[in-house]
């Protein structure tokens, strides 16, 4: 019997979208998040000052009380973290904050309760409360809804206690001892005569920050919308927009309560940044978006809205967030930059100069007839986001029929359909920072540098910037006057290091290795320190440096983009797939065999539809607790932050993350 194991990391990156139209949020879990682990001791410490200030200082109940609901509230985001392994991708550590964190929320549970309450409601999100314990938000007269939300804790006891049957017995046995252990405690307390104490010390406090969440988290993402998760996940929570300056920060990031749910494993900070990477993916699916008064907004609506905001605010880090559309343009000049390369310049009209709005990194796609085809390439922007000016550069590639077109026969007065700007290959910059930025660029890759570079250090003026840039000989160095100026405008805050493959003599000769780069930026801390590294060229060159990196930084920090793939990759060429499977899941020795469609439910949530008990925790492609191993077909994946090459290589997929993509598909739990 053949078997066939799944795709490398980098065919999966292309067979994804084609699969399940789910977008890369572009984040990973970190090796440690911390400004979870921040936002733990923070509260940690404000829960001793809110006691302290109770108990030993007589403080006013006016303080006292708001400052222990805080606690309650507050707390929730790191047990909510460490629920989908978001905290950190050592376990242990990651499953300890989650241990550590639910007695300042709910002291009467255990973590893996939580932790099953949480991933059922993520599983059946909006299929009311039998199934989906958060429901209990959404459900009954309004004028109730307070209580509801003042009393969700209690609905999981009930709704627990249903199915503890269906539970570990190790787990129903520690759940039952420690329920009564706390509920004892704290009988034993208000016995003792501090009941007065307890009341206002722990438990109003708690019940308010228990509201604050069953409103929050609960009821303003999910209330009057109707489709379920395993209907439309775009469509089963929203985003909401307006006042983000106050509200992201002070609902620790939950107006994009959205993202969270298409992307579980990502932490709560990098929810907007995963949000402004695939906007336009998100708002071509529909997603829900409300203002934060409550009105509903379509795309359309949305991108009207957002351009509106972006003009006011004039932010350096707005593109353009319409559906990308083409658009005739004039080429208003070519200009050559080397022997076989070019900067073609074009005229935006007035009336479409928000439609060309970008964001330093971003390309545009340009589409001609050559020679009686139809043939479109895309090309970064080369500008600063502050000239706004429509200029690409093109070089020529052997036998490549746009570049020789552009570079040979393009003229000035010439009409291209041009697209509106799209790419996530920036990060939001902060004019009050003050960072180190490290790009590393081959050949026509340092075309999307030129305007990150002069961008970043023209907003942030205490930030600094490295550009390790190679090519074969300094006569074929794009922008080789250009650079040196940028040098000359901005001093010792652009360092540049040449690095020339064809030139024996020069300072730094040979190609970019690992080794190099990490070498020109400094020592581990260094290293560690870069708030943002930019990879661009030849795969083999981004692949290497991405990998060093890897161990040495947070992931989240590289952004990589991909100009040339070596031939016979398979990531060349992106595999459409739509056709339901045979699918047959083993565990404990025993087969079930369903029907499911490419483009459907993940392999998991087919399982538990089945009535089969798969292992599984966090639902998010961080744990590994769904771990399966292919014996026959292919399955891919929407996200992998766990698996190894050895293990990909070895037939395992995560299967709350993989969708099959042949006729006949086996999966073993056991194996």
């Amino acid at each position: 019997m053949e078997t066939t194991v799944p795709p490398t990391a980098s065919a999966r990156s292309e067979l994804r979208q084609s699969v399940t139209g789910l977008p890369d949020p572009g984040e990973r879990v970190p090796r440690m998040a911390w400004p979870t682990a921040a936002l733990y001791v923070g509260t940690a410490a404000l829960f001793a000052l809110a006691l302290g200030g109770a108990l030993a200082w007589d403080w006013s109940r006016w303080v006292t009380v708001p400052m222990g609901g805080a606690v309650t509230f507050l707390m929730f985001s790191v047990l909510h973290e460490a629920t989908h392994h978001a905290v950190s991708t050592n376990t242990r550590v990651n499953n300890a904050f989650g241990h550590l964190s639910v007695p300042l929320v709910v002291p009467w549970a255990t973590y893996p309760l939580v932790k099953f309450l949480h991933i059922e409601h993520h599983r059946n999100t909006n299929e009311g409360m039998g199934v989906d314990p958060d429901a209990w938000c959404d459900e009954g007269p309004k004028v109730l809804l307070p209580l509801r939300w003042a009393s969700i804790d209690l609905y999981y006891v009930a709704f627990y206690l249903r199915r503890i049957g269906q539970r570990p017995r190790a787990e129903a046995a520690i759940v039952l001892v420690w329920f009564v252990a706390v509920v004892s405690a704290f009988a034993g307390v208000a016995a003792a005569g501090y009941g007065s104490e307890l009341l206002w010390a722990w438990f109003i406090p708690q019940r308010l920050g228990i509201l604050a969440l069953g409103w929050w988290f609960d009821y303003l993402p999910h209330h009057g919308l109707t489709v379920t998760q395993r209907e439309d996940k775009y469509r089963a929570t929203r985003v909401r927009v307006g006042g983000e300056r106050m509200l992201t920060p002070l609902f620790v990031y939950q107006n994009y309560h959205l993202v969270h749910h298409l992307h579980p494993s990502i932490p709560f900070y990098r929810y907007v940044r995963a949000w402004r990477r695939n906007e336009q993916a998100y708002l071509d699916r529909n997603a829900a978006i409300s203002t934060w008064f409550g009105r509903s907004l379509t795309p359309s609506e949305y991108r009207t809205w957002r351009r509106l905001t972006d003009q006011l605010t004039d932010s350096p880090n707005a593109g353009a967030v319409q559906r990308p559309v083409l658009h005739p343009l004039r080429v208003r000049s070519v200009e050559p930059l080397t022997a076989d390369s070019v900067a073609v310049t074009f005229d935006v009209p007035a009336d479409l100069a928000h439609e060309y709005a970008y964001a330093q990194g971003q390309h545009v796609t340009l589409r001609a007839v050559v020679d009686g085809q139809d043939v479109r390439r895309s090309y970064s922007l080369v500008e600063p986001v502050s000239a706004r000016t429509l200029r690409v550069a093109v070089k020529k590639i052997e036998g490549g029929v746009f570049s020789t077109y552009v570079n040979e026969h393009l003229s000035v007065d010439d009409i291209l359909d041009v697209m509106t700007p799209t790419g996530g290959f920036h990060v939001r910059l902060d004019p009050s920072a003050s960072r180190h930025h490290v790009a590393v660029a081959a050949g026509s890759g340092i075309t999307p540098m030129m305007s990150t570079i002069a961008t970043t250090l023209e907003v942030e003026s205490a930030s600094r910037f490295t550009l390790v840039y190679g090519n074969r000989t300094a006569e074929s160095t794009m922008f080789g006057e250009r650079i040196p100026a940028l040098q000359g405008t901005y001093g010792d805050r652009l360092r540049v290091h040449h690095v020339l493959s064809r030139e024996p003599d020069a300072a730094l000769a040979g190609r970019i290795t690992p080794e190099l780069v990490l070498g020109l930026i400094g020592s581990d801390e260094d290293i560690a320190g870069v708030a943002a590294w930019f990879l661009c060229g030849p795969q083999e060159m981004v692949d290497g440096v991405g990998s060093a990196l890897g161990e040495l930084t947070d992931p989240g920090r590289v952004l990589t983009e991909v100009f040339h793939v070596a031939a016979g990759d398979p990531a060349a060429t992106a595999v459409q797939v739509d056709l339901v499977s045979e699918v047959t899941v083993a565990i404990d020795g025993i087969e079930t065999t369903m029907a499911l469609s490419s483009n459907g439910d993940t392999i998991l949530d087919a399982a538990m539809q089945a009535g089969i008990d798969p292992p599984y925790s966090c639902a998010g492609g961080a744990c590994g607790t769904c771990r399966a191993k292919v014996l026959l077909g292919r399955a891919v994946m929407d996200q992998n932050h766990v698996l190894d090459d050895d293990e990909i290589a070895d037939g395992y997929v995560l299967t709350c993350q993989a969708h099959p993509v042949t006729e006949e598909l086996r999966v073993d739990y056991d194996a």
